[in-house]
């Protein structure tokens, strides 16, 4: 199994701004590659997990649950980790209004889609400090919740930093 993180965002001008993606996947990226090393998964087949972090207005960073984000074809397992990003309002690093696409209602009606963790804004100083817990928490949470890549159950109870 291999892995790799890609970005999209549902704020507009976000991406890159304050924080370098390339550089926070290939953080991100280890950890999920330690994961599956440390727990013999590295080898069981040849399916690729895709972490996407999407960046949005929601309240809460969102995992998708198993049963969403197979393309057994493409070999290609998907893990969405929707990492909501706050008001300039509530946190110095954070975007005006205007530029989110849709409202903080947006992910309502699909929550049974996903996991949750709470964030707390106030608890990081920048953006990069920020959206890398995230991509960690998410990471982690859907390891220990568990996935099904290429009919082998990946999951993973605990995990060491």
């Amino acid at each position: 199994m291999e892995t790799r993180i890609n970005h999209s965002s549902l704020v507009i001008n976000f991406l890159d701004v304050g924080f370098d993606s390339n550089q926070l996947s290939i953080r991100a990226k280890t950890i999920a590659d330690q994961i599956l090393l440390n727990n013999y998964f590295s080898e069981k087949n040849d399916w690729l997990i895709n972490f996407i972090a999407s960046y949005n207005n929601g309240r809460q960073l969102l995992i998708t649950r198993n049963k969403i984000g197979t393309y057994s074809k493409d070999k290609i397992k998907e893990i969405t980790l929707a990492i909501p990003i706050p008001s300039i309002r509530t946190v110095t690093w954070g975007v005006e209004d205007n530029q989110y696409i849709y409202g903080p209602d947006h992910y309502d009606q699909i929550l049974k889609n996903f996991w949750a963790e709470e964030v707390n804004f106030h608890q990081f100083s920048n953006r990069s400090d920020y959206v890398y817990s995230c991509l960690k928490k998410g990471i982690e949470r859907a390891f220990f919740e568990g996935f099904t890549v290429g009919g082998i159950k990946v999951v993973v109870k605990e995990i060491f930093d």
